[in-house]
């Protein structure tokens, strides 16, 4: 009875290893997999903003992803580990960025003019989606940061 007790010993010892090397090696699997994605969807991302896309008023996130040929899945885990937001708000930020360079470079052309060359159609929409990223108007930020220069 001593003699089974310690086979069935080593058998668990044995069990519990293998499962820890499986377990190792599905993770090193999924961590390479996870690197192909990210080069994938940062060259795809890189290319649509560098092609000015990002301004495009879409009509859903399913064009943007057929826009990108990418999947949900795929954005989603390159913006939450490579930004850790949604692509939505990244999308957003990056608008708004642009909108302070051009609010700055052309003082004379209405907020609302940036805010349609930056794909964002409707006036209170810009404005709301510039204070919620910088915490002021268009027309205050603009304000204070031209006094600055």
């Amino acid at each position: 009875m001593y003699l089974n007790n310690e086979k069935l010993q080593l058998w668990a010892i044995r069990f519990k290893f293998r499962r820890r090397r499986e377990m190792r090696i599905k993770r090193l699997a999924e961590a390479k997999q996870a690197r192909k994605v990210i080069g994938m969807v940062e060259g795809r991302l890189g290319k649509w903003v560098a092609d000015g896309k990002h301004r495009i008023n879409y009509r859903s996130i399913d064009d943007i992803l057929k826009d990108l040929d990418l999947t949900g899945e795929e954005l989603s885990f390159y913006c939450s580990t490579r930004f850790g937001k949604t692509f939505l708000t990244w999308r957003k930020e990056l608008r708004i960025e642009e909108a302070t360079d051009l609010l700055l470079k052309f003082p004379d052309i209405p907020a609302s003019k940036i805010g349609l060359s930056l794909g964002i159609r409707d006036k209170s929409d810009f404005r709301h989606q510039f204070k919620s990223v910088t915490g002021m108007t268009p027309r205050e930020w603009r304000e204070k940061n031209l006094k600055k220069n």
